[in-house]
């Protein structure tokens, strides 16, 4: 039997997961051998049982574009190089070295592969499937294998198209021998295929009866309703963070992001992490001390009379942050100490650091559960949505029964409040209630609303590697002479200030 895992064509990671394996923060478990009877429904049982574990490390490890991001929208800064922090967070803003001989290479090649290994995985599940194969007894699992490999296949494409200009779409619906064949499909069409597998999963859940075992999304079963939930969630998430720019952010087709958004999730989508399996190495690092620290950025939204970026000279800006949103407090940690290299740039220096989530769990003393999709991110889409389709008064009672009010304490939005003034308290909850959760938000959410620092590039090339191999030609993004609003941004938040 062909499958997809073993292919050695158009995309070449998909014999290069092993190797890959061994380069990743910590080793996936759940990755078959090269060897794997596909004929054993037990197998193939296995196979998908770690589409979801695969997503959530790819999708947390520090060895990815997840660290770059978020320093590159501001919501971080660091001074260290690790995970092309530095260079990627200059300014003024340079261009990407997409050069496989860059030091950091291995951080931005690694995450197309992981992504493309996971999807690999589960097209052949489901090609399996699809073909007549029947899991568990009497076929009972079938279906619950099924929509679960849809998830992923949606949530591997989706994340393709969001941090890609192009990607390849290669689907279980690909026969096995046109896919040397596929070519690249710019963003928009990669997440709209995202989209539709989604879609599929959603079908799937609505006509079935079946719980995902807890050891799938690491201790807490699943039923089909929560899953079709999930993936609801998952299809406004992408649907919004699309958008490389304002204009593209105005077009969105609102209406389906309220739609889905309304069928999301009820509560958070957390996994435990255990520190031997499940571990979240993007906050590993970012909420080390004295080491990763909030951007001033984010401090003078709570505080808009503290500097929004620390002084050229070096000198420590009194006194320190106060705000009427609680927040301050609570989430954040005022250090005297920065450890931080003055001549890499005084502009990366901040006395404070995230303390919402304990730095104990990154170091063994403890573990618990930590948030992947927010119930307050879910909200959050359907406010949004709901102020692009001129129904402000419902936007306006969902900000005022969410974080605003209950962790920030802050004042009632006025039902008097304008567009723009409702649309500035969403951005404002979603800079300060959604750090460390989801992949990359920061970075969307400043890339759709034109405020990423000129030069920033709006979405990363193809890795030089899979270009070579292809024999293509190696472009890049970024840098400030490169602004045009597309690839590159011509905006930035400084405008503002």
């Amino acid at each position: 039997m062909k499958i997809r895992y073993k292919i050695i064509g158009i995309i070449s990671v998909l014999f290069l997961i092993i190797s890959a394996c061994q380069d990743l923060d910590i080793e996936y478990k759940n990755y078959p051998g090269l060897d794997i009877v596909f004929s054993d429904p037990d197998n193939v049982y296995n196979v998908a049982s770690g589409g979801f574990f695969h997503y959530y490390m790819t999708n947390t490890s520090s060895i990815s574009p997840r660290m770059s991001m978020w320093v590159m929208a501001d919501q971080g800064t660091c001074s260290w190089a690790n995970s092309g922090m530095l260079d990627l967070s200059s300014e003024p803003r340079m261009a990407f070295n997409n050069d496989v001989t860059y030091t950091y290479a291995y951080i931005f090649e690694t995450y197309w592969e992981e992504l493309y290994g996971n999807l690999a995985q589960v097209n052949d599940v489901l090609s399996i499937i699809n073909g007549g194969m029947e899991i568990g007894d009497d076929g009972d699992d079938t279906e619950m294998v099924r929509a679960n490999c849809y998830f992923v296949q949606g949530l591997c494409l989706g994340y393709l198209g969001l941090v890609y200009d192009k990607a390849y779409i290669v689907t279980d619906e690909v026969p096995i021998d046109e896919i040397e064949k596929v070519t690249t499909s710019p963003y928009e069409s990669v997440i709209d295929e995202a989209i539709k597998s989604l879609e599929k999963s959603i079908e799937i859940c609505e006509s079935n009866n079946f719980t995902t075992p807890g050891s799938w999304f690491s201790t807490t079963d699943v039923s089909n309703d929560e899953l079709e939930q999930l993936a609801h969630a998952y299809a406004a998430r992408f649907l919004v963070y699309k958008s490389r720019n304002a204009d593209q952010n105005e077009v969105i087709d609102w209406q389906a992001v309220y739609d889905h958004a309304d069928q999301g999730i009820q509560t958070d989508l957390a996994p435990y992490m255990d520190n031997v399996k499940w571990k979240n190495w993007f906050l590993n690092y970012t909420i080390r001390p004295d080491w990763a620290k909030i951007d001033l950025r984010i401090i003078n939204l709570m505080d808009p009379d503290y500097v929004w970026r620390y002084p050229d000279d070096g000198t420590e800006p009194t006194p320190k942050a106060s705000s009427a949103d609680a927040r301050l407090e609570s989430d954040f940690n005022y250090v005297s100490v920065i450890n931080m290299k003055p001549e890499r740039g005084y502009y990366h220096f901040s006395n404070y650091e995230y303390a919402r989530i304990d730095y104990k769990y990154v170091t063994g003393v403890n573990t618990g559960e930590l948030v992947e999709f927010s119930l307050e991110e879910n909200n959050l889409f359907k406010a949004e949505a709901l102020v692009h389709l001129n129904r402000i008064p419902e936007a306006i009672d969902i900000i005022n029964n969410g974080s605003r009010v209950t962790r920030g304490q802050l004042s009632l939005l006025p039902l008097t409040s304008t567009k723009s003034e409702v649309l500035d308290a969403i951005f404002y909850e979603r800079d300060i209630e959604l750090i460390a959760t989801g992949f990359g938000i920061a970075f969307f959410d400043m890339r759709r609303r034109n405020m990423l620092q000129e030069g920033t590039m709006l979405h990363f090339p193809i890795p030089a590697k899979q270009l070579m191999l292809l024999q293509d030609d190696i472009y890049t993004f970024g840098g400030v002479e490169n602004a045009d609003g597309i690839n590159v941004s011509n905006g930035g938040w400084f405008l503002e200030k």
